[in-house]
């Protein structure tokens, strides 16, 4: 009995073969098309994500250490790092395909190609050479066509790779800010757990299904594609397109080559995400660019620091506000007009230190919301400490509001201060709990006042 081999014989008639002929030759055009399109997209998702990323860690995240905060960062961050990837690749193409351009209509223009034999300057020792080492044009152009249709081949797997991760990124998204803070701590741990197991065993089994002596049984065949099927559920739909262009790679390159073009690849993409990584972890924690560090230069101390955002007049339309802001770093008029930044990580530590009184069930519906509404008033004005130079502010009269393009949830005041100084001065926005001594500073913004003449 033989056993059947799979063919790579073209199943196309004829007249498809020819259809596809003609596509192919005519296929250049739309690939510098479709580069030049995909660079001006990728050029644009850096601020689209960077403002998503602003508003999931505003409105969202419930915590400010742990992994709940390293998982989005992380993935922010891989997803820049793909993008940087898709435009070197698109823009390798692109530029690789209008040099093949040019040289295609050199060639219109000069049909025989290269005389090596006519070349000035040159002694006949060293046109030998040229010949061996460049050949003719001809050869050369199909060779860089060749290599132009791989690139972009590559890009669109880079393209695939980025939608993988950006849908994986939203589960875990689901998971870390909408499942895990309605889940009790021991049997969240336990979910943990078992996702652990889980992926251990994945792995493992990966491992024992791929070894020679198994793969050589015919129960063995059969168990490990049965699981590469399962393995296709974390593509999220890409597996079949993908499948085309891997599997024509594994199966024309000789499998040292692919190895190692692999490990090249893996080693220089994730080098270009420990640095998107480092640089946005150090820019988003301590405002310390990666590559622009100075001897005598710190921007950790929110006194010594003016952040942009902190001031109306300098905030970039549509950031958040970090944690606070006034009207100006320069105050004309006598009076501070304060927004303070009520953040979801925020509010996981008001619940803790003021904690939702049990209302009467005989009040009504209104009268419950009005009454928490007084009652979250009071508490908030309670806890939000202010402090304008030497003067502290016990009672800040904070009202609820929204501001900014994102509506931006928050408290704002009008303070009318005595105490300003011409010239430097600081105000400070801190957190009393009732348990401590000591309030927990939120934010400290400099801002010199001078007034009108």
């Amino acid at each position: 009995m033989s056993e059947k081999n799979p063919t790579t014989a073209s199943s196309l008639t004829p007249d498809e073969q020819d259809k596809l002929r003609e596509l192919t030759t005519q296929s250049w055009n739309l690939e510098l098309a479709i580069s030049g399109v995909a660079m001006f997209a990728i050029l644009q998702l850096p601020d689209l994500l960077e403002s998503a990323f602003s508003y999931i860690q505003y409105n969202y995240m419930t915590h400010t250490e742990g992994a709940a905060v390293m998982l989005p960062l992380m993935v922010y961050s891989l997803i820049r790092a793909t993008c940087h990837v898709l435009f070197a690749a698109f823009l390798a193409n692109f530029v690789m395909r209008a040099f093949w351009v040019g040289l295609v209509g050199l060639l219109a223009v000069f049909p025989s190609g290269i005389h090596y034999d006519r070349i000035p300057f040159s002694t006949p020792y060293a046109q030998q050479r040229l010949a061996d080492e460049l050949g003719p044009l001809d050869r050369y152009i199909l060779w860089l066509d060749k290599r132009c249709n791989i690139v972009f081949a590559l890009a669109f797997q880079f393209v695939f790779l980025l939608v993988i991760v950006a849908i994986l990124y939203m589960l875990g998204l689901l998971i870390y800010l909408v499942v895990q803070p309605n889940v009790p701590a021991n049997v969240w741990f336990g979910v943990k757990i078992a996702l652990g197991v889980l992926a251990a065993v994945f792995y493992l089994t990966i491992f024992l299904l791929n070894q020679k002596s198994v793969k050589q049984t015919p129960r063995g065949m059969q168990l490990n594609y049965r699981f590469m099927k399962v393995g296709q559920l974390m593509m999220m739909g890409m597996y079949r397109h993908t499948s085309y262009v891997t599997n024509t790679f594994y199966s024309n390159i000789r499998r040292g080559k692919l190895f190692q073009t692999a490990t090249i690849f893996i080693l220089v993409f994730f080098g270009v995400f420990f640095l998107e990584y480092t640089n946005d972890l150090s820019r988003t924690r301590g405002r310390m660019p990666l590559f622009n560090s100075r001897h005598l230069y710190s921007a950790r101390v929110d006194s010594l620091y003016i952040e942009p955002t902190a001031y109306d007049n300098q905030r970039p339309e549509g950031a958040f506000v970090s944690a606070a802001s006034i009207q100006s770093d320069v105050i004309r008029e006598p009076y501070l007009r304060l927004f303070i930044a009520y953040p979801k990580a925020l509010d996981t530590k008001l619940k803790q230190i003021a904690p939702e009184p049990v209302w009467s069930d005989t009040l009504s519906r209104q009268a419950r919301r009005q009454q928490y509404a007084i009652w979250s008033s009071q508490q908030i004005n309670k806890l939000i400490r202010i402090t304008v130079n030497d003067s502290t502010y016990a009672q800040p009269d904070l009202l609820f509001t929204k501001t900014g393009f994102h509506e931006q949830s928050g408290w704002q005041t009008v303070m009318v201060p005595g105490n300003l100084k011409i010239g430097h001065n600081l105000l400070r926005v801190a957190l009393q709990d009732p348990q401590k001594k000591q309030a927990d500073e939120m934010v400290t913004i400099p801002f010199w006042y001078v007034p009108e003449p």
